[in-house]
């Protein structure tokens, strides 16, 4: 295989749990916890952003709300792409190749990891298309917590 793995994982094609090439397993690892960090970031952003309009002495219309919603949720996400690299750095400090392999060869086969990092880019590219940058800030955030159920209802 390629190093296209990765992106066969994203989109849901079903790969061989034999094969033991991962040609680049930190940049996979690393997408992988960017996404994360990501959607954990815009979903923070976009409940700070709506809180700094309702503490501000601005004027606290319906618009204004939204559009800290939006700014709050970008910033968040920005936010989280630039600090996904380095929380990957602080995971895989000091680890050894073997157990770097070793996460990546079993986050390729956990579907609810998966589901996840699939919920994140499709939802965000969906809205992002259908309607710019609240569409991209709304699609992440029900993604987060269309996650956060599932990993709930699944954990009993």
């Amino acid at each position: 295989m390629t190093s296209n793995n990765i992106f066969k994982d994203t989109v849901g094609v079903v790969q061989e749990k034999v094969d033991p090439e991962i040609p680049r397993p930190v940049y996979e690892y690393t997408i992988h916890v960017t996404v994360r960090s990501m959607q954990a970031g815009a979903f923070i952003g976009s409940l700070l952003g709506p809180m700094a309009v309702l503490l501000a002495q601005k004027e606290k219309t319906r618009q204004n709300y939204i559009n800290g919603f939006v700014t709050g949720g970008q910033a968040g996400a920005l936010v989280g792409a630039a600090l996904g690299p380095y929380f990957t750095y602080l995971k895989l400090r000091g680890l050894c190749d073997y157990v770097l392999y070793g996460k990546c060869y079993s986050l390729r086969f956990d579907e609810d990891a998966l589901r996840r990092d699939r919920a994140a880019v499709f939802s965000g590219a969906v809205g992002l298309l259908s309607s710019g940058a609240p569409g991209f800030i709304v699609g992440l955030d029900v993604s987060f917590l269309f996650s956060r159920m599932l990993n709930f209802l699944n954990s009993d």
